[in-house]
């Protein structure tokens, strides 16, 4: 579930880099206060723009706001400008702000508050473009609860976003081809054995596929060209991939997702679909969904589970209700094969 509101300025502020997965610089950010079904309010969807054009192009910015919020129940908006700047007689961006707030209440956000932070230095200033004296210090972002949360289930943080795209870089296109050329022949085999319901065979797949997980909670990922374009094949079963869209414990997850994405930068074109929408669920599972959407961006060919995670993404969709039913059904999935396989 999205994490309650309990934050002040000062704390949201800080948790800004975990959010987003990297230290942003130069970006508008917006945070949506949510209310939710159980009167709470937690944090909704957050949106980074770069600032030189999100002070340009207002009209797009609360385009998109609306889309994406116009039927949720928001409390508040939370903005926060991040900019470095020498300028010490008034906080930048000033009267363009203003235009800004000005559209923001034409479109129905009526409440909402923006702030300014030069960096996310410890102890850098943070002020508001509303009320002079609502001003303090930053937190450490690097200890923040948020931040503590999401490195201990896995997440890294990156120090810019250039860092933090390079995980979205696929490996060189002979590279690929290579994969291909040793995943074809195996995915042949992989197919027709799901096909027949060859179970045994889709056990020792399974059970591969358990064993690189829990290898890559311990930080190895599959480097051996064969071992990549085995475990590429074995994905394309459907029953196999489904099982594996979340594992059982949280760090498992957090191992999966690392493993999902690198396999999904080998894979060739033929394999790019599948690999895009495993990793896209396991990231958005896991709240991840700025990762989730970086992913789906990538999609040569949108697929039906694909399509969902847009939707999911689109929608802001409660994390909770849709790790519980992913749950069950991979859990029913997997006893299911299990037991064909021993009888």
């Amino acid at each position: 579930m999205p994490e309650p509101m309990f934050l002040t300025d000062e704390n949201l502020l800080a948790a800004i880099p975990a959010l987003f997965g990297f230290t942003p610089t130069d970006s508008l950010v917006i945070v949506a206060a949510v209310v939710h079904t159980d009167g709470t309010v937690r944090l909704g969807r957050t949106t980074r723009f770069d600032l030189d054009l999100a002070l340009r192009l207002f009209r797009v910015i609360v385009a998109d706001l609306s889309r994406a919020l116009g039927d949720q129940p928001i409390q508040r908006l939370i903005g926060a400008v991040v900019h470095d700047t020498s300028d010490a007689t008034d906080l930048p961006y000033r009267s363009q702000l203003h235009q800004l707030v000005h559209q923001l209440h034409e479109s129905g956000f009526t409440n909402t508050e923006f702030l300014h932070v030069p960096t996310f230095t410890p102890g850098a200033t943070w002020s508001c473009y509303h009320v002079d004296d609502h001003t303090g210090t930053l937190p450490d972002p690097a200890i923040s609860p948020v931040t503590t949360e999401r490195v201990a289930n896995g997440n890294r943080i990156y120090s810019n976003r250039k860092t933090f795209l390079t995980q979205f870089v696929p490996v060189p296109a002979d590279l690929r081809d290579r994969i291909a050329t040793l995943a074809d022949p195996i995915t042949e085999h992989v197919q027709a054995e799901e096909l027949a319901g060859n179970f045994p065979r889709l056990r020792q797949l399974l059970q591969l596929l358990d064993d690189v997980v829990t290898a890559a909670t311990h930080g190895q990922l599959p480097t051996d060209h064969h071992e990549i374009a085995e475990l590429i094949a074995a994905l394309t079963s459907f029953l196999l991939r489904d099982i594996h869209l979340i594992q059982d414990t949280e760090p498992r997850c957090a191992a999966a997702q690392s493993l999902w994405l690198h396999l999904w930068r080998y894979a060739p074109a033929r394999y790019a679909p599948t690999m895009t929408a495993l990793a896209a669920v396991t990231a958005y599972l896991r709240k991840d969904g700025k990762v989730a959407g970086l992913i789906i961006q990538h999609d040569p060919r949108p697929t039906k589970l694909s399509r969902l995670v847009r939707r999911w993404i689109r929608e802001d969709v409660d994390f909770v209700a849709l790790h519980t039913d992913i749950a069950d059904v991979a859990q029913h999935l997997r006893t299911a094969l299990t037991e064909s396989t021993e009888s």
